[in-house]
């Protein structure tokens, strides 16, 4: 029964893997805030005070935006909480279930078009809110009874994870003038490869994605699917999925039965015809070549991506290059041979790098020492003579870094959504520029002509450039629903992408004659020019990357008319949707005054909040150790899960029920709420530990044990804090980690205290020794890590080590022995790309205690750090232990197939290893050796269509021992 239960588990869980993944999983805490909420009929807002004025405006495009969301289904958004989570550089949003919520990062998003965070926001995560209540109908919304919400994540295997995002999209496009699935760089990528999905018969791997080559991930396929379909059958085909999968979950396939029903049709011929209408649209429109020269040719097989180039004189080029193979680091190019050398590697960058004097500046994500959810943007340096990177100290709320001959400038972007302009001359005070109220920053620019400072905006009119000073902001162009990007600026002219053409192109603009023009032309789209003695460096797409281009500044000056609108050009034409459209709506004072009138704000009280009971099992099993530990280990009873709103403290209790044990009852909260994380666990019933005594007694020729009483239920609890420290530094992460652990348990202990010994070095009284009730255990322990980033293509950092020692005792108990044990482990490139080593290394040993004549300590601990496959702990003795192990992992094969729409076979890997260990039998004075060889066949695989994020791994290991017989296992890893 257990083993039918376990299969049906890993089943589900590989099966849901895109969603765990994507919709419902422990988001990371926040650092220490007080916290509001507003509660309305339909939604309840929960922020940190920091933000209560973004809460408010995005509570009021949410109550405007309420009558439209549910555009083309039959059903409403359902009543949801937003959580707002400012402090986090890495703008997103999220629906996720276990609890049901929507997660805003009110971040602005770095690189946008032309309508304010929040609107896309709201426009695309409610979405998600009236898809998911369309799916919590019929037998979900029953499942959800039994269930609770884990019985509502079901449904969400009844609607593609590509529809939902592609709905989504749908809708932000729909609510905006022209919005994110109208933007030529969300098509371009298609555009360039041509023919798609035509060369095979399997189509996932562009639901999938690959590791040979670049696919656009699921937010760009799906829109392209959702909108053609919709063109073509003149309805929202997901409401009828919803509708009919909600209500029929048990049968296989539920949206190609319904696609079929209802449309005649199914996911494949969708694809192919939404592609083939797509290919004869774009085939129709006029050709363009590239009127930028290629600095550097791109590879075949290895998808490339140059950006920011900036000019090192007249004869070489800086760019930040990142590729499959390799993550992103700054390139020295040669502008005449197209020849480039490698000058430093980086973080993850989040603005544009800029160059003045020898010295680069940029600005990189990282990730704060103790809280998840607080990742800023810290500025950088490098100067070229040593290429070495650095940072600036206290500098992380930095954005677009510029430095001038006298003064160095960025963008200051605060938790409460406001930007400022930081100008720092030597040692002055430094100047602090506002910005305009409910208005974001994206670029930032110095002039040297007209010696002044120019700032790219969005706001409710649009995107527009001005030049800022003490003053103020004074506008340069007018707000216009045009997407512009990457601003720069030199001897009066400014430069920046813009999509007003209807392709992304370089434009300038000349502040002296104040006339803007479009100076590219390119196939598919050309970005980020920089100026550079009279021509201009810029990037320029193909099917391959972007490459490396320039031209002369004024060799394609093609004058602008200003427009509200961009050209809608590689777009085909589509209907639009009835809905509002939120560049139309604006948050007034009056607004604002009404909103406080009718809704008010109260103090959330976090620790009334901490528990939060979402769902419910007819099971028993332990959801920490199948999420962490992918083990499973079920019971007939009930589980109740807890997690509160706020993402900082987890819970589960559970009752369970075995013919073996009987009665089960587990309990356990984590919190994280103060960066150092508490776990308590509690458990009770099964059968009580006994730590007894045996000998083997050679005159009988019989191994004799310890009598033991009739065992009493058993109970123990447990609390442990841990305390991780990230040092985020550039191409390397670092973590320290400091621990400690206590742990009570009712087992029954051999009283050493009542041993007598008798002739042949035995125990003359081992029936009548007796038991002590009760054992604590209490541990220390100390790890480090340092690994480098890894590629789109690794499967191991190509760098990193690990190291950690531990120390555990008895402290009510001097008879049992003390445990001391470190751990060595290290990653290593291998003799070929993506190839990687992994050698590791562990000693233990028992110090103190009762000890026997023969040296044997019968009471001591074990750590399972790096035992021989095919061996457990209870084949070892902590007694000078050592053991080491050497893996060799290396791609065999991406065979990119399968069983079409079932399961997508993306790349296979073979895993060749060995362990070795050795350690003292004190008993018999002998040194024990043990070792293992074998190996493991590791599959990368995509269950139902399931995008790049959810890429699951089956391993088949197969190793044998020194002893017994060959060892085989099998095991699922899931993307969560």
């Amino acid at each position: 029964m257990r083993r039918l239960l376990f299969l049906f588990a890993v089943l589900g869980a590989v099966c849901s893997a895109g969603r765990a993944a994507a919709q419902y999983y422990t988001w990371g805490s926040d650092a220490p805030m007080k916290w509001s909420t507003i509660r309305t009929p339909d939604v309840r807002m929960i922020y940190p005070d920091t933000v209560s004025a973004v809460a408010r405006r995005t509570l009021f495009y949410i109550r405007t935006v309420q009558p439209d969301i549910s555009y083309g289904f039959r059903h409403g958004p359902m009543r949801i909480p937003f959580v707002m989570h400012p402090e986090n550089f890495q703008s997103n949003g999220l629906v996720m279930y276990l609890p049901k919520r929507v997660e805003f990062l009110t971040s602005p998003a770095i690189e946008g078009y032309s309508m304010p965070w929040y609107k896309q926001l709201v426009a695309h995560e409610y979405r998600h809110a009236v898809q998911y209540n369309n799916l919590n109908r019929g037998v979900i919304r029953a499942l959800s009874y039994v269930l609770g919400q884990q019985g509502s994540t079901i449904g969400l295997l009844c609607m593609p994870i590509w529809a939902m995002e592609g709905d989504a999209v749908m809708s932000e496009t729909m609510m905006s003038s022209f919005g994110r699935g109208l933007q030529p760089s969300f098509s371009m990528a298609y555009r360039a490869m041509g023919s798609v999905g035509r060369e095979r018969r399997n189509i996932d791997r562009w639901f999938c994605g690959s590791y040979r080559d670049y696919i656009p991930d699921h937010y760009e396929l799906g829109y392209q699917i959702c909108s053609y379909a919709y063109e073509r059958y003149g309805e929202n085909v997901w409401d009828k999925v919803a509708w009919y999968g909600s209500r029929n979950p048990y049968m296989l396939a539920t949206t190609r039965v319904a696609l079929g029903k209802f449309y005649k049709t199914n996911v494949s011929k969708l694809f192919r015809a939404t592609f083939d209408e797509l290919e004869r649209y774009w085939d129709s429109l006029p050709a363009e070549e590239d009127s930028a020269a290629t600095l550097t040719e791109l590879p075949e097989k290895n998808y490339t991506t140059y950006q920011w180039p900036l000019p090192l004189g007249d004869t070489a080029v800086l760019a930040l290059k990142t590729d499959f193979d390799r993550v992103s680091r700054f390139v020295r190019i040669d502008r005449r041979t197209g020849e480039e050398r490698r000058v430093c590697y980086t973080g993850q960058v989040s603005t544009r790098p800029s160059l003045n004097g020898g010295r680069v500046w940029w600005t990189e994500y990282r990730r704060s020492k103790l809280f998840e959810q607080r990742v800023n943007s810290q500025l950088c340096y490098m100067d070229l003579s040593d290429g070495v990177p650095r940072s600036v100290a206290g500098r992380r709320r930095a954005l677009f870094p510029v430095e001038t001959p006298d003064e160095l400038g960025w963008v200051e972007y605060n938790p409460d959504g406001r930007y400022t302009v930081v100008v720092r001359r030597g040692s002055e005070p430094e100047r602090r520029l506002s910005t305009p109220d409910r208005a974001e920053v994206h670029g930032l620019a110095w002039d040297d002509l007209t010696v002044a400072w120019y700032v790219l905006i969005t706001d409710d009119s649009g995107m527009w450039i001005g030049r800022i000073d003490s003053e103020g902001v004074h506008p340069i162009t007018e707000g216009a629903y045009i997407t512009l990007s990457n601003l720069r600026a030199a001897d009066g002219k400014l430069y920046y992408g813009s999509i007003a053409s209807g392709k992304d192109e370089a434009h300038c603009y000349d502040l002296m004659a104040r006339r803007e023009y479009r100076i590219t032309t390119s196939a598919y789209g050309s970005f980020s020019p920089a100026p550079a003695d009279g021509r201009v460096l810029l990037t320029t797409y193909d099917r391959r990357g972007y490459r490396v281009t320039e031209q002369a500044a004024d060799s394609a000056l093609v004058p602008v008319t200003p427009s509200r609108l961009p050209v809608n050009l590689v777009n085909p034409p589509r209907k639009r949707w009835d809905v509002v459209n939120l560049d139309t709506v604006r948050f007034e004072a009056a607004d604002s005054r009404m909103q406080r009138d009718s809704f008010r704000t109260k103090r959330y009280r976090k620790v009334p909040n901490l528990v939060n009971v979402h769902s419910w099992m007819p099971l028993a099993f332990n959801p920490f150790a199948a999420v962490d530990e992918h083990v499973i280990d079920l019971n007939l009873g009930f589980t109740l899960l807890s997690q509160n709103l706020l993402s900082n403290t987890e819970a589960y209790a559970s009752y369970g029920w075995n013919r073996n044990e009987g009665s089960l009852v587990n309990l356990g909260v984590r919190y994280f709420g103060l960066g150092v994380r508490f776990d308590l666990d509690a458990s009770y019933g099964g059968n009580q530990l006994f730590y007894s005594l045996g000998q083997y007694n050679q005159q009988t020729g019989k191994y004799e044990y310890q009598s033991r009483p009739a065992p009493d239920k058993y109970y123990s609890v447990g609390l442990s804090a841990t305390l991780p420290l990230y040092f985020q530094q550039g191409y390397h992460t670092r973590q320290l980690s400091v621990s400690t652990g206590w742990n009570y348990s009712n087992g029954m202990v051999a009283n050493m205290r009542e041993i007598e010994w008798g002739q042949g070095g035995l125990i003359s009284n081992i029936q009548h020794i007796g038991f002590s009730r009760g054992l604590h255990k209490l541990s220390f322990g100390v790890g480090f890590s340092d690994q480098v980033r890894m590629s789109h293509r690794d499967i191991a950092p190509r760098w990193g080590y690990t190291l950690s020692t531990n120390y555990t005792f008895n402290p009510a108990n001097s008879h049992f022995s003390d445990l001391i044990s470190f751990y060595g482990q290290a990653y290593l490139p291998g003799f070929v790309r993506h190839n990687s080593v992994k050698v590791a290394a562990t000693y233990q040993t028992s110090l103190g205690g009762y000890k026997y004549p023969s040296g044997y300590s019968p009471l001591s601990y074990r750590s399972t750090r790096l035992i021989p496959r095919g061996f457990t702990s209870a084949d070892i003795l902590s007694n000078n232990y050592t053991a080491v192990s050497l893996d060799y992992q290396l791609p065999v094969w991406c065979p990119e197939g399968g069983i079409g729409s079932v399961v997508y076979i993306k790349r296979i890997r073979l895993n060749a290893g060995g362990d070795y260990a050795q350690f003292r039998d004190a008993g018999h004075d002998v040194w024990r050796r043990i070792w293992s060889v074998g190996g493991d066949l590791v599959v990368d695989f995509n269950a139902f269509r399931q995008p790049a994020s959810a890429t699951s791994t089956f391993k088949l290991s197969c190793y044998k021992p020194s002893k017994g017989s060959m060892w085989f296992a099998a095991s699922v890893g899931l993307p969560f």
